[in-house]
């Protein structure tokens, strides 16, 4: 954990595992997380409050107008992220930000860390458990676990209920596909070679394969992945094909398509030299961007477990 975070949570009673902190601010159930990616750290704090409370606590936390300072509900209570730009004007900042905070769940009358922040019930040693979700922890009443699981219960039975539609998500992945094909065509002619385009096709596709009603599962990933790669690449071979007959067209011969190619690989050194190093490129950039694509797919198809 950050050292800056950690002096700031000096006062009060938390653990630290890598970039997790654990512990109470005020009666308060809180985590914390600290991501690079994030404009700063992440405060969960725990508390049964409605979703209308929820939304208020939000508009108050705007109506403070703090640079970098953002506050959102998540289900045991609301999430609050303070971002500085450097580690001590964090400390400054985040000490007088965190009084402001617990001040409005104050006003709020917001249960603390001994009532559930999922069911509202009391907490007691007996009827209540530590539970880790999402790398998380919160102390919940065994009545709420139970409807926590039985709602997991129900989600993943609906889910391996549902149709596959793969057909109709295969449509989606291939429309995405074919605006890949678009922008690769487009910023090949303008003598870019990015990411961008199997990016756009993965991103398009697999949402638009969602809309379609396709089972979000490792077909989908494998879908993606494949169409992405046969169109792409296609695509590019057929951009070096016309440009090969535009060239032997120009010097006096008379080749179709992929004939023209194939003579120009054999015949010019600086063409292949060319052709290969940016189909070598082409390759790689699509495999980055599948690899990037498949980690946050694999993310939104993960299902949701026990706890």
């Amino acid at each position: 954990m950050n050292k800056h975070i950690i002096n700031v949570l000096n006062r009060y009673n938390f653990t630290y595992d890598n970039n997790h902190g654990y512990g109470f601010i005020n009666g308060y159930e809180v985590n914390v997380l600290n991501y690079p990616s994030s404009v700063g750290p992440m405060f969960f704090i725990s508390s049964f409050l409605t979703q209308t409370q929820k939304n208020n606590f939000v508009l108050r936390i705007n109506d403070l107008k703090i640079k970098l300072l953002s506050a959102q509900p998540f289900e045991f209570g609301v999430e609050v992220v303070i971002g500085a730009m450097t580690g001590k004007s964090f400390e400054t900042k985040a000490n007088d930000v965190l009084s402001k905070v617990f001040g409005i769940l104050n006003d709020f009358d917001a249960p603390k860390s001994d009532i559930c922040p999922q069911s509202g019930e009391a907490i007691n040693p007996i009827e209540s458990r530590n539970i880790t979700i999402d790398g998380l922890k919160f102390r919940l009443s065994i009545n709420a676990i139970d409807t926590i699981n039985s709602n997991v219960k129900k989600s993943n039975e609906d889910y391996n209920n549902s149709p596959n539609n793969y057909l109709k998500g295969l449509a989606g992945i291939v429309l995405g596909a074919v605006v890949g094909v678009i922008l690769t065509i487009v910023l090949w002619y303008i003598g870019f070679v990015t990411t961008i385009a199997p990016l756009v096709s993965i991103i398009l596709g697999t949402s638009l394969y969602k809309r379609f009603g396709g089972k979000q599962n490792w077909v989908m990933i494998v879908m993606s992945f494949v169409v992405t790669l046969v169109f792409i690449l296609s695509a590019f071979v057929v951009v070096y094909a016309v440009g090969a007959q535009l060239a032997v067209n120009e010097a006096g011969y008379s080749y179709k398509l992929f004939e023209a190619l194939k003579f120009c690989l054999d015949n010019i050194p600086e063409f292949r030299k060319e052709f290969y190093v940016d189909l070598a490129l082409n390759a790689f950039f699509i495999v980055l961007a599948e690899g990037f694509s498949i980690f946050t797919l694999l993310r939104s198809i993960k299902r949701p477990t026990s706890v």
